[in-house]
């Protein structure tokens, strides 16, 4: 079971860029925290935290656009996000603070969309019952095989220090599939790492001579 949902963990750079996003998000909230006036009502801190760390992270992916990760905004009532999606392996990746004294988030519709196949995707990987522990009821997706089952991962921030950490939820929301502390796992050398590519098959162009109408047709016939 650990090997199976370990292969749709985040790979080492998607780690690194988004631990980078975060922490340079937090970086430039400290500085203009101190030209903010003090206010009666402090709602600002969390939303102006939040909005810059997106705003961090969708930059740097999108200056490493090699690592086939596509940035999408949603808006989840008035809630606005971002999701990441990892278009090779198809997996989505949300990003939100964790809240405080709790290891796990609130239900929420939004969250539970992109938890909602995690257990699917791990049972057409070809996952049993006993080793996902499978006893909760959720509404099982048509199976259509692995590429059609987003997984849906989470990667939580502390407001307050640099802990960070990726995890899994299960269908149901009451509990992780797997949780990770990726606090530390910033790559500060990426010039071994080899970028993974994924084609567009209307982007190839095939080296195929095309013929002239009076080009003769020469067919070799094998000897007998």
């Amino acid at each position: 079971m650990e090997k199976l949902y370990e292969q749709c963990m985040l790979l080492d750079e998607q780690r690194s860029v988004l631990l980078k996003g975060i922490s340079e998000g937090k970086r430039e909230f400290a500085d203009l925290v101190k030209y903010i006036p003090d206010t009666a009502t402090k709602t600002y801190p969390p939303r102006l935290l939040y909005d810059l760390i997106n705003t961090k992270i969708e930059d740097i992916i999108k200056a490493n656009p090699h690592m086939n990760l596509n940035v999408v905004r949603r808006k989840a009532g008035f809630h606005p996000y971002i999701v990441i999606h990892d278009e090779v392996r198809n997996v989505f990746i949300l990003v939100s603070k964790l809240p405080k004294s709790k290891h796990i988030y609130n239900t929420s519709r939004y969250r539970g969309d992109y938890a909602a196949s995690n257990f699917d995707r791990l049972f057409a990987m070809g996952a049993t019952e006993e080793e996902i522990a499978c006893d909760v009821s959720y509404q099982q997706s048509i199976p259509l095989g692995q590429e059609y089952l987003p997984f849906g991962i989470i990667v939580s921030y502390d407001s307050e220090s640099d802990i960070v950490f990726e995890g899994a939820l299960r269908p149901d929301q009451g509990d992780w599939i797997y949780k990770k502390d990726i606090t530390h796992a910033i790559i500060k050398d990426t010039s071994n790492i080899i970028p993974l590519n994924a084609y567009n098959h209307s982007k190839i162009t095939l080296p195929l001579k095309t013929p002239k109408d009076n080009d003769d047709i020469i067919i070799k016939l094998k000897d007998k």
